[in-house]
């Protein structure tokens, strides 16, 4: 807490030569477990965190830009800080470069830790396209630095999102693992009115494998969403302690405002085997700047245990 004090002081301090932007989260939750075997018994914890986002940009131009990020239950725990600057800037073509601890992902491939950064992000017309080439120290003797790459493209109703990580280390006549997104948005396309419609697939591939196990992991889904009630389906690759592929399905209304309600399901594939069944439920409202949050979570998996939750969160 004494650090945090410290940085706020200072960041007070330059607020007369610079740009300083303050957002973030806070929650707290108390928990009650419930598991029935091998007998029945009832747990309560009481858990707390937040998320602070700190940014300090100059005043002309917003040329350049420093980021901190304290994170968990424990402010004084740094997460993430880089700082940036931009090297050329017009309409058409942004380059910048981002040096500190930096993150990438794709829904299934992700990494994080210092790096420099290069990125180009390029408009034109309803094409946009955000490229980012990263450097790191591997502290390997044999590859003193590694190489990932971060594509994403945006054309009309299409996203597409590509994540090589390892380039350099894969090593001669290898290939680094991929992450690839892709979201359609359905309504756009087909001109629904009044309405959201789309669809996505995530994919987790190792082009070094061969057949089927190029794909380790991937989700295949659609969301909807029409007037007060939204929600979505998908069958997606074990996760966890899973055995089999799963189908789920969400929904939420939000007919009784100012309260949200809201609830999903995950089956197996396979119908009989319902032991890998996972069911949760929620409703949510907010007061003042308080947004409080019950929820219901069941997990057969994991010796049937039943988790009952009020969680109160605020953000800044």
């Amino acid at each position: 807490m004494r650090k945090l004090l410290v940085l706020l002081v200072a960041l007070v301090t330059v607020a007369a030569f610079a740009a300083v932007s303050i957002s973030g989260s806070a929650w707290a939750e108390l928990e009650v477990t419930f598991s029935a075997t091998p007998t029945t018994t009832a747990t309560p914890t009481i858990s707390s965190g937040g998320d602070v986002w700190l940014v300090l940009s100059g005043n002309v131009g917003q040329k350049t830009r420093f980021v901190v990020n304290f994170s968990s239950t424990s402010f004084g725990v740094v997460s993430s800080a880089f700082i940036e600057e931009n090297l050329y800037k017009t309409d058409a073509l942004s380059v910048k470069y981002r040096l500190g601890r930096l993150s990438r992902r794709t829904h299934y491939v992700s990494k994080s830790g210092g790096a420099f950064a290069l990125d180009f992000d390029i408009a034109l017309g309803d094409l946009k396209d955000s490229l980012s080439v990263f450097v790191y120290p591997t502290g390997s003797a044999t590859t003193l630095v590694d190489l990932d790459v971060w594509n994403r493209l945006n054309f009309t109703f299409v996203t597409l999102t590509a994540f090589a990580s390892g380039v350099l280390s894969a090593g001669a006549g290898s290939f680094p693992l991929l992450g690839l997104d892709a979201t359609i948005d359905l309504a756009k396309a087909l001109n629904i009115q009044g309405a959201k419609l789309s669809g996505y697939t995530y994919l987790k591939i190792d082009p070094n494998a061969t057949g089927l196990n190029m794909l380790p992991n991937y989700r295949f889904g659609v969301n909807f969403g029409i007037d007060k009630l939204s929600g979505g389906v998908w069958f997606r690759t074990p996760e966890g302690n899973e055995t089999s592929h799963m189908i789920g399905a969400s929904v939420e209304t939000t007919v009784l405002a100012p309260v949200t309600i809201g609830g999903g399901v995950t089956l197996p594939v396979n119908l009989s085997d319902f032991s890998q069944v996972k069911l949760n439920a929620y409703v949510t409202w907010t007061s003042e700047l308080l947004t409080h949050r019950i929820s219901l979570r069941f997990n057969e998996p994991s010796a049937t245990v039943t988790k009952v939750a009020w969680t109160v969160s605020v953000s800044f």
